[in-house]
C-alpha cells in the first residue's frame, strides 16, 4: 500500500471515529442497560441512518455501518472503521512454490497488523476517553491488539479483529453497556460498607474452584447480606463445594457445573456456571426457582445485580415488587 493510501485511509477512519465520539457521548447518559427502541434513539440522535439498510440492527453514518445488538442482558453497538484486506486473498498460483506463497502470506500478515494497530491508536486518540476500570465488560478479551475505553456506564474497546484466518482483518470499536458496575452499583444500594479484605487463596483451597472476579469484589466492599431484604449473598466461608452438571446425550457428555451463591427467603437460588472441564472458566449464571424452570444468564455476578436492581429488567423467579423503589444492602452480621 502507498503512502498517499495509508493517509487517506487514516483519515477516514479519524472521521469516522469522530462519529463513534458522538455516539459515545449520548450513550453515556444512559445509566442503565437500554432497551433496543431507546438505543435506536440514540444512535438516531447522534446522526446514524435507521433506514439506509433496510435492517433494523444496522445503522449507517457516512458509509460507516454500525450494527446493534440488544437482548435482556445486552447491549452492544459495533462499529467497523477499517477494512485491511486478508492474507488468505493472495493466489497460491501467483507465486513458484509454497516456501514463497506462506512467505509472503507472513509478510502481508505483519505489514496488516501494523497498519491495523497503527488505525487503533488513531481511534483511540480521537475518541479522548478514560481508561475503562478493570470490572468493565470487555467483549474483544480474546484479542491481544484492543484499548479498553468507557463513556460512562458503556465499556469502549477499541480492536484489531479477525475473525477467521480467511476473513479480513478489520479494526472496530464495540461500545457495550457494562462499564463502572461499582458505581452504578453505589447509586443503587447507597454507601458501600467496605467490610475488609478475604483470604481468597484459603476458600479457593476449600471449595476447589477460584472464584470469579465479581462476586470476590462484592464480597470484599459489601460483604455478605442482603439485598433490598431479598436477595442473599452467601459468606465466603459458607459456599459449598460446586456440584457437577448432569450428564447429556448418548454420549453422556458432561454439562456445566454449579456453585449457589445467593439465595431468597421464597427459595430461589443464584449459581454460578462453569465450563463442564473444570478448567475455572466461568460463563454465567443459573437462577431456579420452586415453580419455574431454571434461568441461564451469560452475565457475571456484578452485572448481573446491577441489572437486576435497577428495576428495569424483571427476572422471572424474582416477585414483581423486587426491587422497590430504593433498594438498600443490609449487612449479615459476622457470626461468632
Amino acid at each position: 500500500m502507498s503512502g498517499d493510501e495509508r493517509d487517506g485511509r487514516a483519515e477516514r477512519c479519524r472521521a469516522g471515529a469522530d462519529g463513534v465520539a458522538v455516539l459515545a457521548r449520548g450513550l453515556a447518559r444512559l445509566v442503565d442497560l437500554p432497551t433496543s427502541e431507546e438505543l435506536a434513539g440514540v444512535l438516531a440522535g447522534a446522526g446514524w441512518d435507521p433506514g439506509a439498510t433496510g435492517r433494523r440492527d444496522v445503522f449507517v453514518m457516512d458509509g460507516v455501518r454500525a450494527r446493534v445488538r440488544t437482548d435482556w442482558t445486552t447491549a452492544t453497538v459495533s462499529v467497523v472503521l477499517a477494512e485491511l484486506g486478508s492474507p488468505g486473498d493472495l493466489e497460491w498460483d501467483d507465486f513458484d512454490d509454497a516456501a514463497a506463497y506462506h512467505a509472503a502470506v507472513d509478510r502481508l500478515y505483519d505489514d496488516l497488523r501494523d497498519d491495523a494497530e497503527a488505525m487503533v491508536s488513531i481511534i483511540v486518540d480521537r475518541l479522548a476517553l478514560e481508561p475503562a476500570d478493570p470490572l468493565a465488560l470487555d467483549p474483544r478479551a480474546d484479542y491481544g491488539s484492543r484499548v479498553r475505553l468507557r463513556a460512562g456506564h458503556w465499556a469502549v474497546t477499541v480492536a484489531a479483529v479477525q475473525e477467521d484466518t480467511d476473513l479480513p482483518l478489520t479494526v472496530e470499536v464495540d461500545l457495550t453497556y457494562g462499564a463502572d458496575l461499582p458505581g452504578r452499583l453505589a447509586q443503587l444500594t447507597g454507601p458501600v460498607p467496605c467490610p475488609g479484605p478475604v483470604d481468597w487463596p484459603a476458600v479457593s483451597a476449600r471449595i476447589g474452584v477460584e472464584l470469579p472476579e465479581g462476586y470476590r469484589w462484592l464480597m470484599e466492599q459489601y460483604g455478605p447480606g442482603t439485598f433490598d431484604g431479598y436477595l442473599t449473598f452467601t459468606p465466603p466461608a459458607a459456599l459449598p463445594r460446586p456440584a457437577p452438571g448432569p450428564l447429556a446425550g448418548v454420549l453422556r457428555i458432561g454439562t456445566a457445573w454449579s456453585l449457589p451463591v445467593a439465595t431468597t427467603a421464597d427459595g430461589v437460588v443464584v449459581s454460578l456456571l462453569g465450563a463442564p472441564n473444570w478448567n475455572d472458566a466461568w460463563h454465567g449464571l443459573r437462577i431456579t426457582g420452586p415453580d419455574t424452570a431454571p434461568w441461564d444468564v451469560t452475565t457475571g455476578l456484578l452485572y448481573f445485580l446491577v441489572l437486576v436492581l435497577s428495576g428495569k429488567y424483571p427476572v422471572p423467579q424474582f416477585p414483581p415488587t423486587f426491587p422497590n423503589a430504593s433498594p438498600r444492602f443490609s449487612a449479615t452480621p459476622p457470626t461468632t
